[in-house]
């Protein structure tokens, strides 16, 4: 699965929760804009007759403290998004998983440093290949493991995690933003 396709499924899943997480951060943000506004409001009619600093100082106040909390909604509501959109990332590796895995695995175990490789752990589909690419290693089945693997080595003292997950975890930081940009591009 390509980089494209893989956004393309995370927008076609994350539509739902995207439109969610954003109409309850707008609801939240007109509940405060509302309050503000009657506190406005009720001080403008209250200070009619005296337009001190003090009051002046005080609306500010109440705006400044209103943004501030409209945009940390904001911030919650994207941190939500964004692990939402990382799960289903990671429930998406799967599809990885194609006619050309065998390749791939190939290309992953190719990667590792060469070293005598004691231990390998793998998705249990990935039994035969793992034999066939560490003949003199213990295979072992690993749940969490999507595709790809982890190798030990020195009793524990060189590991290697060459899994999808992990890559997943790495490149994360740089796809986020481009698959928010997708997101809103495509609630908008």
């Amino acid at each position: 699965m390509s980089y494209q396709e893989l956004i393309n499924a995370l927008n076609k899943e994350c539509e739902g929760m995207v439109r969610k997480i954003r109409q309850e951060a707008e609801a939240e943000a007109e509940k405060i804009r509302a309050r503000v506004s009657k506190t406005v409001g009720q001080m403008k009619e209250r200070y009619a007759r005296d337009r001190s600093s003090a009051a002046r100082a005080r609306t500010d106040a109440i705006l400044s403290g209103a943004g501030s909390a409209a945009r940390g909604n904001r911030l919650r509501a994207e941190e939500e998004l964004s692990h939402r959109l990382y799960q289903a990332a990671l429930r998406s590796l799967c599809h990885l998983r194609g006619e050309r895995y065998r390749d791939v695995f190939a290309a992953l175990a190719h990667e590792l440093p060469p070293c005598p490789w004691e231990l390998v752990k793998v998705n249990q589909e990935d039994r035969e290949i793992a034999r066939e690419s560490f003949p003199d290693s213990e295979i072992v089945y690993e749940s969490g493991i999507t595709g790809g693997l982890e190798v030990i080595a020195k009793r524990g003292g060189v590991r290697v995690v060459n899994t999808f997950e992990k890559r997943l975890g790495r490149a994360w930081p740089e796809m986020l933003p481009e698959i928010m940009k997708d997101v809103y591009k495509a609630i908008s």
